[in-house]
């Protein structure tokens, strides 16, 4: 036989091709480490006998002194490429206290080589088999519609005895079948790499999970999918659920049946991953959801140095399914990383968990990995992001002084944006910043333009835009930007909630009531929809049901600043005064050791018909831009002060459009 001739091993969908060290299942390369490769050719190689360990310990590492150890590692790893059917039965049996053994049966080949090596083959995957109990291989029928060459022994024993010219005759039969079936294999290959799953328009990545439930990795987990939604949400005409919607899905279990129902999708990633040293570990599957169909699944046994590039490999393959056309652009911004440096990607990752617990604590924590982010790569556009959305919410949540936090956050995002201008979530905080911070309405409504337009499946994009919208009174825009949020992510309790305050700033209670009870049927523990119910009854006149849900908002959320304020708001105009200056006092009390907000004092002392220290409250959290003061035009708590001169004075401070 030549020497630059390639001979391919074929059993069940796969093809082994020993020249090229490659396995292939579709026409599609299924990841192997050059090891397990080696002991996959050993295997298919052995013509079903049983190899000892010893013996593959000798092909596999024939000038190393290893452990048994590699060899069960191996062979868990081709185990897992090889992927179990849906039938249960397996590729590889264990042989107790002896070795392995093949049982599919191989087709071999090669360029100049056309004997046909006959096995008995089996349809399943991997067989144990159990202590002291050997079983003899199964014997399967072949497959409907698969093309097998069948041989008894008999016949093989006999083949030395042709004559020449038979020989001849049967070589040239041979050789016509194994063409024509190549060549019907690789059309079959050739059709099915180059047209996509029909039907999928829509897809939800999930959290991975971890291969064991003992060495959780959450921000890994968790950054594995945010990843790949945010690389898959560039391809145009597909609809990618914001991680805000895929989030909960973290249980060990299998959730994707649950994930699709109800997030509306056509197909489900999912994924586990598990690091272990300076390795990983990760395999992944594409779920069609009208059937449960796995589209197509992978694994990779990688360095952690390489989950660039094992990102790559999943977001090509999802866009090949979804969009085998995109252009040179689109596929540049498929696989683009926004870092090349491994300790800085993960140090995000934990800094975008933790920002994500929203806790004044955990925000803290966050911003310190999203520096150590920035220290490991100065260009890292996304840590900067993160870094502005620490100091932009914290300024909102009054757990930094407003002032200072939003000027380190306009800086922040400066720079992420002289990086990255392609960045949706830069665009948004970058609006929220210029809306909240500098009042420059104009600049904030087109950074959100841009980034619906960048990623039209950012639902924050949305929550900001209807901020803006109301707040400067195009109340029935804001409203409908609200749903749009909503249509993004049917499940989000806080897109829910911002229907519920855009109906609420309308004036539309009875609309806001009804939308924020349908917040608490998503979750009763979620302090923000009491809140909507709350005011949306206090400005009803209905106190005791108003004072009641923000009572429950309070024993949810350990007595905020802000609902104290509402609180005390409904306490005074219900006629209850001392419980409102009881919490004015607390209030001035907690002011004197944290960050309390001048807009809730002032929302108390309107209650209270104070409206000279209403106002003056009003006028310092404007200097401050603290709290919801953006909102002064429209909000209905105010409306006692809006013939006031003062009043009127600072509302035209906010230049309005």
């Amino acid at each position: 036989m030549s020497t630059n001739s390639r001979r391919f091993y074929d059993f069940g969908p796969f093809r082994v091709d020993e020249s090229e060290r490659l396995l292939r299942c579709g026409g599609e390369v299924v990841t192997l480490t050059p090891k397990a490769f080696e002991m996959l050719l050993v295997l298919v190689q052995s013509g079903g006998r049983v190899l000892t360990k010893e013996e593959l310990l000798t092909r596999v590492w024939p000038d190393s002194v290893v452990e048994e150890a590699n060899l069960s590692h191996n062979i868990y790893k081709l185990r897992e490429a090889l992927a179990e059917r849906s039938d249960g039965q397996k590729y590889i049996e264990t042989v107790h206290r002896r070795g392995y053994r093949f049982l599919a049966e191989v087709t071999s080949a090669s360029d100049s080589d056309f004997e046909i090596l006959i096995q008995e083959r089996s349809r399943a995957h991997i067989l144990v088999e159990e202590e002291g109990t050997p079983e003899e291989r199964p014997v399967v029928k072949p497959v409907p519609g698969e093309r097998w060459i069948e041989q008894s022994n008999e016949r093989a024993s006999r083949r030395s005895q042709w004559s020449k010219r038979y020989f001849a005759i049967a070589l040239l039969v041979m050789l016509g079948a194994v063409t024509a079936g190549a060549l019907y294999l690789r059309n079959v290959r050739h059709t099915n790499a180059a047209h996509p799953t029909p039907g999928l328009h829509s897809i939800a990545v999930l959290p991975f999970k971890p291969l064991a439930a003992s060495d959780r990795d959450e921000s890994l987990e968790m950054g594995m999918a945010d990843t790949l939604i945010s690389r898959l949400s560039s391809i145009k005409d597909l609809r990618v659920s914001p991680f805000s919607a895929v989030r909960r899905f973290t249980k060990l279990d299998d959730e994707v049946a649950l994930a699709a129902s109800e997030l509306n999708v056509d197909a489900v990633l999912d994924g586990n991953i598990q690091k272990a040293g300076d390795r990983m570990r990760v395999s992944v599957r594409l779920v069609r959801t009208n059937d449960g169909q796995v589209i197509w699944s992978e694994h990779f046994d990688e360095k952690l140095a390489d989950i660039f590039s094992v990102q790559d490999s999943i977001a090509r393959r999802v866009g090949n399914q979804v969009a085998p056309r995109l252009n040179g652009e689109e596929q540049a911004r498929l696989i683009k990383p926004e870092t090349a440096n491994t300790d800085a990607y993960l140090a995000y990752l934990k800094g975008r968990y933790l920002f994500r617990k929203f806790d004044p604590s955990d925000h803290q924590r966050a911003a310190e990995y999203f520096k150590e982010a920035i220290a490991k790569d100065p260009n890292y556009a996304l840590a900067y992001s993160g870094l502005s959305d620490v100091y932009a919410s914290s300024a909102v949540n009054n757990w930094i002084p407003s002032r200072e936090a939003f000027a380190l956050a306009k800086q922040a995002t400066s720079k992420a944006l002289g990086l990255d201008d392609s960045l949706a979530e830069v665009h948004v905080t970058s609006g929220a910043i210029s809306m909240l911070y500098d009042l420059d309405w104009r600049a904030a409504e087109n950074e959100f333009e841009r980034a619906i337009e960048l990623n039209p499946n950012y639902p924050e994009s949305y929550e900001v835009y209807s901020y803006l919208l109301s707040c400067t009174g195009r109340l029935d825009e804001g409203i409908e930007m609200a749903k749009r949020g909503l249509q993004v992510v049917p499940v989000s309790v806080a897109l829910s909630d911002d229907v519920a305050g855009a109906y609420y700033w309308a004036r539309r209670y009875e609309e806001a009531i009804e939308q924020s009870k349908k917040s608490i049927e998503l979750d009763p523990n979620h302090a923000a929809s009491h809140v909507f119910v709350g005011q949306s009854y206090a400005l009803k006149g209905d106190y005791p049901d108003a004072i009641s849900a923000y009572q429950k908002a309070i024993n949810l959320s350990e007595r905020t600043t802000n609902i104290l304020g509402l609180l005390g708001h409904s306490y005074a105009l219900s006629g209850k005064r001392a419980e409102a200056l009881g919490i004015l006092a607390e209030l001035t009390e907690r002011s004197r050791n944290q960050a309390v907000s001048p807009y809730d004092l002032a929302i108390i002392y309107t209650g209270l018909g104070e409206k000279d220290k209403a106002i003056e409250q009003l006028n310092r959290a404007y200097e401050e831009r603290a709290g919801w003061i953006i909102s002064l035009k429209i909000e209905p708590m105010f409306d006692p002060l809006r013939s006031q001169p003062r009043f009127i004075e600072l509302e035209r401070r906010f230049n309005y459009p």
